[in-house]
């Protein structure tokens, strides 16, 4: 099982290395530092092609990546929207991470949103403050959320399952493997290495019902060249869940997010099987979206590949 599994990793790392020389639509300005880029054209909307794994089979769907700068309210984690509150505030980036997804006849819609300070002159806010996840699909509902509190998270869970139910609890503040989506892209070069502690990604959690709390995880940054770009391959292994997350990004400023991939056993029983979910960027664009909610603004979804 363990030769299988670490041939399908290679293929995989093959194949996304193979997919990147395919092109994509792009509509991102030419910034060279972090303020420029992320306070002067909106929210980075990036749209992937979905390969999802799931009961044992890979299903089709797409995913959604945007990323935005927001004022915070680090006492009571939510976003400052009056001027009042606004020096209370500190800056952070925020990833509202989508995938949609059908299995059979029915569908799945998934949703989180991660809000990490961005590097600033108050360096008691350096940890992820807050994560929100949301899973639904025609069976019921799951939420789960960590805000930090000294250092531990605060979890709350509902759900709709019997498993896993209404629930409260705190784990360390060790890293979160849902902020490093939001680190790669304000400084790659603070993402853990080595041996570690993690806590596993909420998508992963939330559908394979595993209770939230630390893994021992080995983290490695590597770095290779693909014509005259320069790309970076962040992966994360986790021994005890035969699980492994290599996420592609350009290797320079504005370290934009290119491919994911996830190895780990999808199915249940004799049907389980070790299996890859894979995302492609297909799509890629910057605009202040909330000022687009008209219904002359539907045809800018063409944009982003999606559907009317």
């Amino acid at each position: 099982m363990k030769l299988k599994f670490h041939c399908i990793i290679l293929l995989t790392t093959l194949s996304v290395a193979f997919l990147h020389s395919m092109s994509v639509a792009f509509s991102l300005p030419d910034e060279s530092d972090f303020h420029s880029y992320w306070y002067n054209h909106g929210a980075e909307i990036t749209r992937f092609e979905l390969e999802q794994s799931r009961y044992g089979e890979i299903h089709s769907g797409h995913a959604i990546l945007i990323f935005v700068t927001e004022p915070f309210l680090p006492d009571i984690h939510v976003k400052s929207d009056y001027e009042s509150s606004r020096k209370r505030s500190i800056p952070v980036l925020k990833l509202n991470s989508i995938k949609r997804f059908n299995t059979g006849i029915y569908d799945y819609s998934m949703m989180k949103s991660i809000f990490t300070p961005t590097l600033t002159e108050k360096p008691q806010y350096i940890k992820t403050l807050k994560v929100s996840t949301t899973r639904q699909d025609w069976c019921g509902h799951v939420y789960l959320q960590y805000n930090l509190e000294g250092d531990q998270y605060k979890v709350k869970q509902y759900s709709y399952f019997e498993k896993e139910g209404d629930k409260s609890m705190t784990i360390p503040s060790v890293h979160l493997e849902d902020d490093i989506w939001t680190r790669i892209r304000i400084a790659p070069e603070t993402l853990p290495l080595g041996k570690i502690k993690m806590i596993p990604g909420s998508f992963f959690t939330i559908l394979h019902t595993i209770e939230a709390g630390a893994e021992d995880a080995i983290a490695e940054l590597t770095h290779t060249r693909e014509g005259d770009s320069g790309i970076s391959q962040y992966t994360v292994t986790y021994s005890s869940l035969q699980r492994t997350l290599s996420i592609h990004f350009n290797q320079n400023f504005p370290y934009d997010i290119l491919s994911w991939s996830e190895t780990y056993p999808s199915g249940s029983g004799k049907n389980a099987k070790i299996l890859t979910t894979n995302a492609r960027r297909t799509h890629a664009v910057m605009t202040d979206y909330w000022n687009k909610h008209s219904l002359e603004d539907l045809n800018l979804r063409k944009e982003l590949g999606l559907a009317k």
